[in-house]
């Protein structure tokens, strides 16, 4: 397909959202707002563009800067008006992502802002040029509202750097906010930002997605656009949206994938609509739900009344076991130790630090002070096990042979006498836990990370505890099965709506006024 006939294509595709969201619509309000929304709303005048980043700015000043100080950003974008503006006078906005105000996790490339990866010695690091899916949704419209905090060089889960400090949970302060992509998590979830871009390599999307009650999209490894991203390990790297709605999700995958198609896209857009559940067949893999107990009664309490929403949706739900389960959750190990100095040489030296000053290697890395706690210790460990993977046994284990083992097991899950649209588990399987207390020991996620197979983690439900906190479910399918897990999601949120605001964010009183409306 030619160019002229792909822009033509996607053209229709942006009006098709557009026209989507023409019908009638209320007030814009910025706390939990969608493409959707906003789309109907400036389609209706309700609201400009600038208008919409302007209310965004002044949720970041007062939920991210002050107030409870949720610490999600680690740079605002100083020319987000500007562009906003700019979108205000063009003729045509029905660009699918028109005006959608994006934050973007800070190992992400923007020529625009710093690049931190979360550290201190990378906090003036200027890459020239955009991550390649960073100028994709540019180029469809969105809007950068800033660069999110996350665990130094993406390595840990407690969203914590010493580039931004420690990022907060909104639900519950005292909480940690997962991670890596934990800056991200928080902002989209305190509706600072409409939508969010995180990376996942060991359940960094998801993991923050599930504490913060959204739905975050591991996509399959294959189709990962990872040029332009700060690696941690390429084996495993992954580039994916963090959404209060699975449709967001959806419309920020479209443009996100290495190579996709029109048809590729447009079922996508279908899948995001779809009641995905009626005659699913979904299969519940037992091995990977932990055992119940009085101490995770109110756990369990939104996972059963989740499994009964699906059900009567129409979905068919199977109990099943996984083949060799015990080798595929304890017997494969991250690539990430092994990986991480080999990328980060080849990043770091991929544009000249003649402006900006950055580190050149990892070596040069290790020599820096001022860390956050426990970084240095994992950059000592991740140095010896990089230098010597070529003769590690645990390295030519996962490297050779992993993937294509755990896909065989889940294949005979999948595709045995019944055929199943999915395999079902938690993501974490235990609440959330206070800052600095690591997730490690409680996810659940290495069968997409291992294995490059799509997950998708959504919230199944809010605890009835004193503290009400999300829960959440995750979804594998088979590869580029992106479509068919959206449905499934869209299906849950149609049936059993279970997404809370942040009490600690709500909707501000006073509505932005732009320069062109002020008396």
């Amino acid at each position: 397909m030619d160019n002229k006939m792909r822009n033509f294509s996607l053209s229709l595709i942006g009006s098709a959202i557009m026209i989507l969201c023409s019908s009638s619509a209320s007030a814009f309000d910025w706390s939990e707002a969608t493409i959707e929304q906003l789309h109907q709303s400036l389609n209706n005048k309700d609201i400009t563009c600038e208008e919409v980043v302007q209310g965004y700015l002044k949720r970041i000043d007062a939920f991210d800067k002050n107030g409870p100080k949720l610490n999600s950003f680690i740079t605002v974008n100083p020319e987000a008006l500007i562009v906003a503006r700019e979108k205000d006078k063009q003729l045509d906005k029905h660009q699918p992502l028109f005006c959608v105000p994006l934050v973007v996790k800070d190992n992400i490339n923007t020529k625009d802002m710093p690049t931190s990866l979360g550290s201190s010695a990378l906090k003036n690091s200027q890459p020239p040029a955009n991550a390649k899916v960073v100028d994709n949704l540019i180029n469809q419209g969105a809007i950068i509202l800033g660069k999110a905090n996350l665990d130094e060089f993406a390595i840990a889960m407690l969203g914590l750097s010493s580039a931004g400090g420690q990022t907060l949970n909104p639900y519950i302060l005292t909480n940690g906010p997962g991670g890596s992509s934990g800056g991200t998590g928080t902002a989209v979830s305190a509706s600072l930002a409409m939508v969010g871009l995180g990376t996942d390599t060991g359940g960094s999307i998801r993991i923050p997605a599930a504490v913060a009650g959204l739905t975050g999209i591991r996509p399959s490894r294959a189709l990962s656009e990872l040029t332009g991203v700060a690696p941690l390990s390429k084996t495993q790297d992954t580039v994916g949206p963090m959404c209060r709605k699975v449709s967001d999700c959806a419309r920020i995958l479209m443009f996100t994938e290495a190579w996709s198609t029109p048809e590729r896209k447009q079922q996508i857009m279908n899948a995001a609509v779809k009641d995905g559940l009626k005659n699913a067949r979904i299969a519940l893999i037992s091995g990977m739900f932990p055992q119940r107990t009085k101490d995770n009664r109110t756990y369990y309490q939104v996972i059963d009344s989740a499994l009964e929403a699906m059900r009567n949706a129409g979905a068919t739900i199977d109990i099943v076991s996984l083949p060799e389960q015990e080798q595929i959750i304890n017997g494969f190990k991250s690539l990430a130790g092994y990986e991480i100095k080999q990328g980060l040489n080849e990043y770091l030296t991929s544009w000249s630090s003649d402006k900006d000053g950055h580190p050149r290697s990892f070596d040069e890395i290790l020599t820096r002070r001022g860390y956050a706690p426990t970084t240095e210790e994992w950059l000592t460990l991740y140095n010896s096990l990089s230098d010597k993977r070529n003769d590690d046994p645990v390295y030519k284990k996962n490297i050779q042979g992993r993937a294509g083992f755990i896909r065989a097991q889940l294949n005979r899950v999948m595709n045995g006498e019944v055929q199943y649209d999915a395999v079902l588990y938690p993501t974490l399987t235990e609440l959330n836990m206070p800052i600095g207390k690591n997730t490690e020991g409680r996810k659940n996620v290495g069968l997409s990370s291992f294995s490059g197979l799509p997950a998708i983690s959504f919230m199944a439900g809010m605890t009835q505890d004193t503290q009400p906190q999300p829960v959440a479910l995750e979804f594998l399918g088979q590869e580029f099965s992106e479509p068919k897990l959206i449905g499934l999601v869209h299906g849950y949120e149609l049936h059993h709506p279970v997404r809370v605001a942040p009490a600690i964010a709500p909707e501000l009183k006073s509505a932005p006024v732009s320069a062109d409306k002020k008396p």
